[in-house]
């Protein structure tokens, strides 16, 4: 089986879609999606803060020096499935609700994320801001995460 890089594209006028498979199996993906100390090692290395409640009701916020990201979890199913808000700098008008899948494939994980925007507008504001930038850098840390 192949690992491959993401697969990034347009659905409709809201979805931002992106596919990608790991060769780790979907427990240890969920496990990088949500644990603050791996989510640092593959988000970014800049992070000044990092919280994960990955629970219905609970919440994450993902903090860089300039910018931040917060959200609430509305969903969560371990290790298959979890759907949150994500506010850009607190901003509660155009952030997308967020639907991660977590999907057994052969020996490992294939992952779908789908961004969906409020409107056309926002969704292009998004792609124009680089919300959606370096995607294949982000994700390919995961891949190279060891796991204790």
């Amino acid at each position: 089986m192949t690992f491959d890089h993401p697969q990034l594209f347009l659905d409709g006028a809201t979805d931002v879609v992106i596919r990608r498979r790991f060769s780790h199996p979907p427990a240890k993906v969920w496990r990088a999606l949500t644990e603050p100390e791996l989510i640092r090692q593959w988000l970014s290395p800049d992070l000044t803060d990092c919280q994960m409640d990955p629970r219905p009701g609970g919440s994450f916020r993902y903090v860089w020096p300039e910018f931040f990201f917060s959200g609430p979890v509305l969903e969560a199913d371990p290790p298959q499935n979890m759907l949150h808000v994500e506010h850009f700098n607190g901003d509660t008008s155009q952030g997308p609700t967020v639907r991660t899948t977590l999907t057994h494939d052969g020996s490992g994980t294939r992952l779908t994320v789908v961004m969906r925007y409020r409107d056309a507008e926002a969704r292009a504001n998004a792609i124009q801001q680089g919300f959606t930038d370096g995607i294949d850098a982000v994700y390919g840390r995961i891949e190279g995460l060891t796991f204790a």
